[in-house]
């Protein structure tokens, strides 16, 4: 497959990004991912040069990449282009003394009606400066430095407040350019950090009022996985889960005993966190007799899902990667991080008109009147379908009659299913195949995270469905991609972490690599995914033709580190690895404990830093470059002489920006953006703080839901009525199990 941007025309014409105009008036991370993207997807970006320069060429090394599709103007030029314009970038991070002089979102969307503007901020509800719009302080405020851990915060070095708005704002653009082809009109969408965090902790942040053990059950704090250290003292991964992968472990380990060939290892909470996913203590004692090599291919070789823990950069020179395409070479010989989605258009579409018109409703959600075929499993892939399900699509979740499966609790399946409608089918009996056959008739997009080749056993391929629908749009998540060395190899959140180096920058300096405790990348794929999945709607929707489009976990993790570079000399750059307090990347901007509990302190200019350090009354070198331990040191000890509060209002008397850490910050936080929904359960109850819709559009509704994901069963009538089933038909399918 190629890159969806690279496939801009053939011999019917150009693809319909390649007349999209983006006009770039953001700053900082969020705001450059989503226009390195639009720009990978094959749209022209004009970047507007703020008249006073811009700080993050020097806080990110990778932002000129991520700037590289962009055409730069100067300010004069802005009327001219936003008249020529179909989205707009405003907003973005925060930089002290940076304020560029640019007009309002609302004055945008006024004055160019068709216009789409993307709106970047910190809070979707507080648009002051008392809360910059810094990952840190985000991660303070919603309390998710609190999340890993029970005794003390840390900061997740993995920005997902950052990377979360910059996500959450490609899929509300790409829904409002689909929603304006319809109503032929632009509007507001806005997308915050504060959303973004939140987008990866759903599942850990609801409660019930009827939890069961299922419920009840998720990765606690402090929990340990299964990282093992080897006779090299290197490190490996591996995930239980699969068939027989207690068996494979004791086998690779060389463990005597006896276990059962049917033990999956599943996470079980009755044990705590230290044997949460297995018996760390046993696996991790006979892993030192063998050096990394020889155990992860001695793992793999028992059927164990396993990757080596690597440094930031290590997993660019994988065969597998390089294969997929995502790291890119610039003519000088830079590498960075390219785009993680791969599309291709189907021939047989060329010239085909969009399938079944819709009636626009201007104010209704967005993507009401498409339909959903999601056969996703564990996270990646049905939440790519929630996300898109929170926008007004029509979501058939398709299950298999052995359920659900999940690695992490009942919760986390919940969160990704929000707002479905479920339906069990074995896809392997004549009657299950037709019901298949039904629902792809009547759906706009079909989607599935299966390891490539089940798809087709299942009759769920690509082929086979278009075959059914041309019409039809295809999404697959695998695990390591369509092709290649690593293709049919089982893959999972935690060993992609591993993989790709996030859980070296996650442990810090000097310390063992730390895995996140939510499985960031999965809901990080199911976003792409849903950024995918847009992209080629919005194609279909403009010229008729129809894409097949893949993303990978092995792709999305490694994206998950854009801020990294390589040199011509091969010289890593930017995605630095956490202090060894796992406090921040450097003393001028990170958590430092009170008298009373903890603040997060973010003195992002040498003037700003200079402040920080004469207000607590530290000599310190006149640039923050140059600080280290000693400064660190001595900035912790004399804010440990204060509480939280005397501390905030010094720092603010001063002019630092410092946010406190709060425990369970987001409920206060979030509840004011309509972000939290409580949710009505059969079996549960009432659910609260279930994360509903992160994104707010001016004038298009959101979808406000009334209920989890339904007791298995209670939709398969209706659907089946829906394709147009006899009563007879019905009574037979669900009797004999076809359908439960």
């Amino acid at each position: 497959m190629g890159d969806v941007g690279n496939r801009s025309e053939n011999a019917t014409g150009k693809a319909a990004f390649a007349d999209l105009r983006v006009v770039d008036l953001g700053a900082g991370m969020s705001a450059a991912l989503v226009a390195k993207q639009l720009g990978e997807l094959g749209a022209r970006v004009d970047r507007i040069k703020p008249p006073a320069g811009d700080p993050f060429y020097d806080v990110y090394p990778a932002y000129r990449f991520w700037h590289r599709h962009a055409v730069l103007n100067g300010s004069e030029k802005v009327a001219d282009l936003l008249g020529r314009a179909d989205i707009c970038i405003v907003g973005g991070e925060d930089y002290p003394g940076f304020h560029p002089q640019f007009p309002s979102a609302e004055a945008l969307s006024q004055a160019f009606p068709r216009l789409v503007v993307l709106q970047l901020v910190g809070d979707p509800v507080l648009r002051d400066s008392s809360h910059p719009a810094v990952d840190l302080l985000v991660q303070a405020r919603l309390g998710i430095v609190h999340e890993q851990y029970s005794a003390k915060p840390n900061v997740q070095s993995f920005p997902m407040p950052s990377y979360g708005a910059a996500l959450l704002g490609l899929i509300g653009t790409l829904t409002c350019l689909v929603e304006r082809e319809r109503s032929g009109r632009g509007q507001v969408v806005t997308a915050s950090l504060l959303a973004g965090g939140a987008m990866y902790w759903g599942p850990f942040w609801m409660t019930a009022e009827r939890p069961d053990q299922g419920f009840r059950s998720i990765t606690p704090r402090d929990v340990r996985h299964l990282t093992l250290r080897c006779a090299d003292a290197a490190f490996v991964q591996i995930t239980m889960a699969v068939p027989g992968a207690v068996a494979g472990v004791y086998s690779a380990l060389k463990i005597d005993g006896e276990v059962c060939e049917a033990d999956r290892g599943m996470p079980d909470q009755s044990r705590g966190p230290a044997a949460f996913f297995g018996d760390v203590e046993l696996y991790d004692r006979h892993a030192r007799a063998f050096d990394r090599v020889t155990l992860v291919q001695s793992l793999r070789g028992n059927g164990v899902p396993v990757e080596a823990v690597l440094d930031p950069g290590k997993c660019w020179d994988d065969e597998q990667l390089r294969l997929n395409g995502l790291i890119q070479v610039d003519p000088e010989g830079w590498e960075y991080v390219g785009n993680p989605i791969r599309g291709d258009f189907v021939p047989a579409s060329f010239g085909v008109q969009p399938a079944r018109p819709i009636e626009p409703d201007p104010c209704g959600p967005p993507l009401a009147g498409f339909r959903v075929m999601d056969c996703g499993i564990f996270v990646a892939g049905p939440y790519t379908a929630k996300l898109l399900g929170d926008y007004g699509a029509d979501v058939i979740r398709v299950e298999p009659p052995s359920g659900p499966a999940t690695l992490s609790g009942e919760r986390t399946i919940i969160s990704a299913n929000i707002g479905k409608r479920s339906i069990r089918i074995d896809a392997k009996t004549p009657d299950g195949r037709t019901v298949i056959s039904r629902l792809c008739q009547r759906a706009d997009i079909a989607m599935n995270n299966f390891r490539p080749g089940v798809s087709s056993r299942l009759g769920l391929d690509q082929q086979t469905l278009r075959g059914v629908n041309p019409h039809i749009i295809t999404l697959e998540t695998t695990a390591y991609g369509p092709e290649g060395p690593k293709a049919s190899a089982p893959g999972f959140d935690m060993v992609i972490q591993a993989h790709c180096g996030l859980q070296v920058r996650a442990g810090g300096a000097g310390n063992p690599p730390l895995c996140t405790r939510t499985p960031i990348v999965d809901f990080t794929a199911g976003a792409v995914g849903a950024i995918a999945v847009l992209a080629a709607l919005y194609e279909r929707e403009k010229t008729g033709r129809v894409m097949a489009v893949e993303t990978n976990l092995l792709n999305i993790g490694a994206w998950m580190m854009s801020e990294l570079v390589r040199s011509p000399t091969g010289e890593n750059c930017g995605a630095e690895v956490l202090n060894s307090a796992q406090t921040g990347f450097h003393p001028w901007e990170c958590l430092y404990q009170t008298s009373d509990g903890w603040i997060a302190v973010a003195a992002r200019s040498d003037a700003m830093a200079a402040e920080f350090a004469a207000a607590l009354g530290v000599e310190a070198p006149l640039y923050r470059r140059d600080w280290g331990d000693v400064e660190q040191d001595r900035l912790a000890d004399r804010i440990m002489t204060g509480t939280t509060q005397q501390q905030l209002r010094r720092l603010k008397a001063a002019g630092v920006w410092a946010e406190a850490c709060v425990r369970d910050g987001w409920q206060e936080e979030l509840r004011a953006s309509g972000i939290l929904q409580g949710l009505d359960d059969a079996d549960y109850g009432q659910v609260q703080h279930c994360i509903g819709p992160l994104l707010r559009f001016s004038r298009s509704r959101t979808v406000a839901k009334r209920r989890l994901s339904g007791t298995v069963g209670v939709d398969s009538n209706e659907i089946l009525r829906e394709l147009g089933f006899s009563p007879e038909e019905r009574t037979r399918m669900i009797e004999n199990g076809t359908v439960i």
